[in-house]
């Protein structure tokens, strides 16, 4: 159980930095500067990434630990099996499942354009991450 509230930790420390890059790109978007822009949405999708990574471990070690979950070793199987348990909705599970594969997107791609087509996606996604987080401390009361 330790463990799972130290990588809550970590998933809330990653979300912070993704919150800071979104600040960091409005800002800059009042400067017009399309470089400094560029690689502010750079910064989110790279953010984005790592959130992600942190937010379905996370899952997947919460649904292990305290609903007996095995065998669950994939992003979608997580987010499906937290759609199943009732943690969230079957729109947010579906959202989930497109932010697998926006992320595999991002990562398997050096197509920039491509990239650029997710950033508008990342702030309700992590929106959604946040609400998740928000349920699952109240559920271990953090």
């Amino acid at each position: 159980m330790e463990r799972l509230k130290l990588d809550l930790i970590q998933l809330k420390k990653s979300l912070k930095t993704l919150k800071s890059a979104f600040d960091i790109e409005r800002e800059l978007q009042k400067t017009c500067n399309p470089l400094f822009i560029l690689a502010a949405q750079d910064s989110i999708i790279q953010r984005f990434e790592y959130c992600y990574e942190g937010f379905w471990k996370f899952l997947k070690r919460y649904l292990e630990l305290i609903h007996m979950l095995n065998d669950i070793n994939s992003p979608k199987k997580v987010f499906k099996a937290c759609v199943k348990i009732g943690l969230c909705s079957t729109s947010e599970g579906d959202m989930f499942i497109d932010m697998a594969d926006d992320r595999n997107e991002t990562l398997h791609t050096c197509n920039v354009e491509s990239m650029r087509l997710i950033l508008p996606e990342i702030p309700e996604y992590y929106l959604t991450i946040i609400n998740i987080v928000q349920q699952v401390e109240t559920h271990l009361n953090v």
